[in-house]
């Protein structure tokens, strides 16, 4: 859900509007919109609402007596907007502007500051609501997952919260997760992860990307991790049906292990790989996975490993049931207790605001 809100963040650090904007999105403080773009569809049936965005292959619009819908943008002929909002094309390119009602079928008139610019409808993989005075360019997503092994006596708890702002050129990101296991067997395990990210785009689908990320997990004997990370990328491919990425940079962490006292600091280089799909055909599903691999500059031979593979199943708008699997590595564990791997399997309910 995408929030039009009359509050002001020009004068808020970059920080405090990420830190900040859960919590507005979770106000529901929404002010009324007028309903003035229009949507045809192939059919010839329109739509009076408000154009929300334009996101892996569906649009989202609003209208008064609908509220938020997912329309298929393939099944859109014409969509005129009055306010300016950011179209992105398959290349990477940007433009800026309201959209007026093209010529011909399965076309976008976006009028530029430079003029009039005509897209195939099929070309778009993005439209973005963009204004910096309001906070109307917005996503979040929860999930909350509970598990019960009667056999096992093992009881599993996780939750998780992604949230993202964007503007023209960057987009500010945190996202939070943790997941808890009770066994009447074994003692408690617990894993934390909490990251904020700024990403900078630039021209032809290259990158900038910088962050910071805190770590906790009990598994291996992990107190806290923490990284700074600065780097950069390119989106390699982006359409309405898959995104592939790479990324690559240098971190700087801290870490502190259970059983030895003093922190240990190191320069790690990393490199990541992100590969998303997603059909809207039934059944409506979405998938994601990511790996990173993380060689130490500083420990000879020492090679840490993040991977992470998310399904997600939309059961109605908006509401996902969600599978998941990760693994941590570390080919050498700085706690005597830890171990090297921590994988496992999480099953929750998500939805996106």
């Amino acid at each position: 859900m995408t929030n039009s809100l009359k509050y002001s963040f020009l004068r808020k650090p970059l920080l405090a509007r990420l830190l900040l904007l859960p919590w507005f999105l979770l106000q529901g403080l929404a002010t009324a919109t007028a309903a003035t773009d229009v949507v045809e569809f192939i059919n010839g049936d329109s739509l009076t609402g408000e154009a929300k965005s334009l996101k892996r292959g569906r649009l989202q619009f609003d209208t008064d007596a609908t509220g938020v819908i997912n329309i298929e943008w393939n099944e859109v002929a014409f969509l005129k907007v009055d306010d300016s909002i950011q179209v992105e094309i398959q290349n990477g390119d940007r433009f800026f502007g309201p959209l007026r009602r093209a010529k011909n079928v399965a076309e976008l008139l976006v009028e530029t500051r430079y003029g009039p610019v005509t897209l195939q409808n099929d070309s778009v993989i993005g439209l973005h609501q963009i204004d910096d005075g309001e906070i109307r360019n917005n996503d979040l997503n929860v999930s909350l997952g509970y598990n019960y092994t009667k056999a096992s006596n093992v009881t599993q708890f996780n939750f998780g919260m992604d949230a993202a702002y964007r503007t023209r050129l960057r987009i500010l990101s945190g996202n939070f997760s943790s997941s808890l296991s009770d066994s009447s067997n074994n003692e408690n395990s617990e894993r934390k992860a909490l990251g904020l990210n700024y990403t900078r785009l630039r021209a032809n689908r290259w990158l900038n990307d910088g962050g910071i990320s805190f770590d906790q997990n009990d598994e291996l004997g992990l107190n806290l991790r923490t990284s700074l990370s600065a780097g950069g990328g390119r989106i390699l491919v982006q359409s309405n049906k898959a995104g592939f990425t790479l990324m690559g940079g240098l971190k700087v962490t801290r870490e502190n292990t259970v059983d030895i006292p003093e922190d240990l600091d190191s320069i790690e280089s990393y490199g990541i790989m992100m590969w998303e799909w997603f059909r809207y055909t039934e059944p409506t599903l979405d998938w994601s996975t990511s790996l990173e691999i993380i060689p130490s500059l500083t420990e000879s031979g020492r090679v840490r490993g993040e991977f992470d593979a998310k399904l997600k199943w939309e059961m109605f708008s908006d509401f996902f049931w969600q599978l998941e699997f990760y693994d941590s590595y570390d080919s050498e564990s700085q706690s005597d207790t830890g171990e090297k791997n921590d994988y496992g399997v999480t099953t929750s309910l998500s939805y996106d605001f």
